[in-house]
């Protein structure tokens, strides 16, 4: 499967951080790993006294959804965390999309079959996207499930998470 327009892939992200940050360094930590799930957080530092480190994190369920994942669910997490993390230090343009390119391609490939009504999610999990960033946290398939339904409740759930990233900010 091809990467979505635009998309620049982790590894070219690193690559274009390593020859800007030169001394800087990327790690991560496990945040949570239980049977059924890996959190990650990762920290991009530009310099080894970087007081303040992008830092970005990802989950990945266990087993992995699809072929991509499964059997590598940490590696997938650390890579997107590290993506993610890279966004947040300006070292990347967010512009080209926070997710990293396994996570786009796991979204479309376990996707659920379309509602008779077509619902235009691509904002929501922009959302969701940015939500996840921020570290909030939510059942984000249940808020999926409900947004599938029609359009109206994908431009509530919309409304509603941009409402709590709103307070987040406050």
């Amino acid at each position: 499967m091809a990467k979505p327009p635009g998309y620049v892939e982790v590894s070219e992200r690193i690559q274009e951080w390593r020859a800007a940050y030169p001394e800087g360094s990327l790690q991560a930590e496990i945040v949570e790993l239980r049977d059924d799930l890996v959190i990650v957080k990762a920290y991009a530092y530009r310099t080894p006294d970087d007081q303040r480190p992008g830092t970005g994190l990802a989950s990945e369920p266990i087993p992995g959804k699809t072929n991509f994942t499964r059997d590598s669910e940490l590696m997938n997490c650390e890579t997107s965390a590290w993506g993610r993390a890279l966004i947040a230090v300006g070292a990347a343009d967010a512009n080209s999309g926070i997710a990293s390119a396994n996570e786009v391609r796991n979204r479309q490939e376990s996707a659920p079959e379309p509602s008779p009504e077509t619902v235009d999610l691509a904002e929501l999990e922009g959302a969701i996207l940015t939500a996840q960033d921020l570290g909030l946290e939510g059942d984000w398939d249940k808020t999926r499930r409900y947004a599938q339904q029609s359009q109206g409740h994908a431009d509530m759930a919309v409304a509603k998470l941009s409402e709590r990233m709103d307070g987040e900010a406050s």
